[in-house]
């Protein structure tokens, strides 16, 4: 099931309230046991079963396998607790986290995501299992050490728990922790524990999202009579966690709580993981479809939202994980086109509060190319070995619609085999309101004239709230799906791209990825991710809100995240070197982007907002830069397919194509 892209087309728009504080989330989840021994013995467990071994190699990869047949993303790896205590356990406490290593490894590179939560750890055994897991967890439970449920052996002692969660923030690993509420507790504990939990995150910063989680009575247990917590429980602890613990998830399962419209009202933001397999710990209380979940949560008056088992806001390090992911999808290639980019007109009225490019039609720094004018820097541009031209310009209300069908035409007959890639979803909008045709008519005509693919550009952050701080005027959420849409129905295939680091959010950055990621499933059109901080230089939304440069790390974390997010479904990810420089560019290539871009020979949109990185990179420097780190240097066409030609005749390095 997808979600984002009808609901948005069709539906009622998302503002802020929908967006931030009627966000639901889960993760598509599955469950991976490598053993039930467990070293603790509490008295609502019908988990542990001692003497079960260590789940065989073969089976791992058969279930891991058939995970990704269904389309999971999260894989949870749960255990019984230090299971290396237990007489009879095959495997020494080294040799036990060493598998932990190995199963997670094979996760990532099959493209799930792993999140393991198996008990205590060392230091030195949550820094190796680190290399392997997005994320990882530890209920906390209760902060009541006495509690005859936790009585043995062994048993969860609270110091103990308390510094596992200590030595994962320490390290950085984004962490999920939680309350289980009816197991003899207190009021005052579970206030008491919630307060422990927020002392960590404020140390800290690295607790994502706390499972507010009910007891569930199990037959064959010694708690098999408890009365389970009530509802007003359950709602009292979501509300405190939720005044407690600002920023992060508060979770409430939904196989143990049906009616979850109280808890989301309440406060709870997150449903877990929901899987298509039983709970392991509840095997007795069966998920909802997730059909089921949409309906609720869309009739509470919420937004259901799929996310990945970390979350981007928490400060984690997710650059292994996504480049070994990028390893396994695309290899150590490292992508780019020879093109030549043209601005042909910058008189506009679009008035888009992020642009220093735009002009009024009187302005004495105004132009707009003549198809000659165009020409002759294309023919410079073929000269120099370029397979592209990528065309844009202002929304100019001069231009009618014959002059995009002669200029593709003129193109194409001195030029047959360069690929036109041309005119944005806001210019093709704007030819269809000017000229009373349908998107359709206007596209199909482009096409015939000789367009070969299109700029994904005009995306910014396809969220209206943002839009209407960012441009007003400019076309919605819903046209921008309904131009690119029409588009690669029509055969014309499009880039996409997010402009960021300006007044968003995190959530409105992954809903971009849901609505990029649900339209891919769809049409397959999209031929690569173009991600674009925001350069605020001279421009008028900087002003207003202060805003400086997007900080690399920042950069860095989104495409690792957009890499592990939109994962087989969008292969290609590319920063701008524009806007980043070519260090920044190539700190990306480790982090999940495997593209360098282009030569482009001219950029005019970046630098009048203030990029300082240049408009021009022969292929030589291109070939060196990739070079310098270990990678492979491809020289590729627009729409991805190698060329045999990895040295083109070049230009003198630095050299500006007038």
């Amino acid at each position: 099931m997808s979600f984002g892209v009808s609901t948005l087309a069709e539906g009622t728009p998302l503002t802020r309230d929908t967006i931030l504080d009627r966000l639901v989330t889960f993760s598509r989840s599955m469950t991976l046991v490598p053993t039930r021994t467990c070293a603790n013995a509490c008295a609502y467990c019908g988990f542990r079963r001692c003497g079960d071994g260590v789940i065989r190699w073969k089976e791992v990869e058969q279930l891991l396998q058939a995970g990704v047949q269904r389309g999971r993303r999260e894989l949870l790896i749960m255990s019984g607790e230090r299971p290396w205590l237990v007489d009879g356990f095959p495997l020494s406490e080294d040799e036990y986290v060493d598998y932990l290593h190995r199963i997670g490894l094979r996760a990532l590179q099959l493209g799930l995501l792993p999140h393991t939560n198996v008990g205590l750890l060392s230091e030195d055994q949550l820094r190796r299992l680190k290399e392997v897991n997005v994320s990882m967890g530890l209920m906390l439970e209760s902060t009541n050490d006495r509690l005859p449920a936790h009585a043995g052996r062994h048993g969860k002692r609270v110091q103990e728990r308390l510094a596992h969660i200590a030595r994962a923030g320490a390290l950085r690993i984004p962490f999920t922790t939680g309350l289980l509420i009816g197991i003899g507790e207190s009021p005052d504990d579970r206030l008491q524990t919630l307060e422990e939990i927020a002392a960590l995150q404020r140390r800290y910063g690295h607790i994502q999202e706390v499972i507010i989680q009910n007891f569930h009575p199990k037959s064959g247990t010694p708690m098999v009579g408890q009365t389970p917590a009530d509802l007003s429980a359950m709602l009292e602890t979501v509300r405190a966690a939720r005044a407690l613990l600002p920023g992060v998830a508060i979770q409430v399962p939904p196989n143990l709580n049906p009616d979850f419209a109280d808890l989301l009202q309440a406060g709870a933001r997150d449903l877990g993981g929901i899987s298509d397999e039983p709970d392991e710990i509840n095997p007795d209380a069966p998920w909802p479809s997730l059909e089921t979940i949409v309906e609720k949560v869309t009739l509470l008056g919420f937004h259901l939202q799929e996310r990945l088992p970390v979350h981007p806001a928490v400060d984690a390090h997710l650059a292994p994980a996504a480049d070994l992911r990028r390893r396994e999808l695309v290899g150590d290639d490292v992508t780019y086109v020879v093109n030549c980019n043209v601005n042909f007109t910058n008189i506009c009225n679009g008035g888009c509060a992020f642009c220093a490019f735009c002009r009024g039609a009187n302005a004495a720094d105004a132009f707009c190319l003549s198809i000659p004018e165009i020409l002759s820097k294309v023919a410079r541009a073929v000269a120099q070995g370029a397979s592209e031209v990528c065309m844009q310009g202002g929304l100019n209300k001069e231009l009618g619609f014959s002059f995009y069908l002669d200029l593709l035409r003129t193109l194409k007959r001195q030029y047959p085999d360069l690929h036109l890639h041309a005119f944005s979803p806001m210019e093709v909008l704007s030819l269809s309101r000017r000229s009373g045709h349908d998107l359709r008519y206007i596209l199909s005509a482009l096409k015939d004239a000789g367009l070969d693919s299109m700029p994904g550009t005009a995306a910014e952050i396809l969220v209206d709230e943002v839009r209407q701080q960012l441009c007003p005027t400019k076309l919605s959420t819903v046209e921008w799906v309904e131009v690119i849409r029409t588009a690669h129905t029509l055969g014309i295939p499009s880039t996409v791209t997010m402009m960021f680091g300006h007044v968003e959010s995190w959530e409105h950055r992954i809903r971009h990825l849901e609505i990029v990621r649900n339209i891919q499933r769809e049409t397959g059109g999209f031929t690569e991710l173009v991600l674009l901080p925001f350069v605020p230089g001279n421009t008028p939304l900087a002003r207003r809100h202060k805003l400086g440069p997007v900080p690399l790390e920042e950069i860095l974390q989104l495409t690792a995240y957009a890499r592990l997010y939109l994962d087989r479904d969008l292969v290609n990810i590319q920063n701008s070197w524009v806007k980043i420089g070519v260090p920044g560019l190539l700190r990306s290539l480790t982090c999940g982007a495997n593209d360098f871009g282009g030569t482009l020979m001219e950029e005019s949109i970046s630098r009048s907002a203030g990029a300082v990185h240049g408009e021009y990179l022969s292929p030589a420097e291109i070939q060196s830069a990739i070079s310098s780190i270990g990678r492979v240097p491809v020289q590729r066409d627009t729409l991805y397919n190698r060329r045999l030609a990895l040295t083109p005749v070049g230009v003198a390095p630095r050299a500006s194509v007038p």
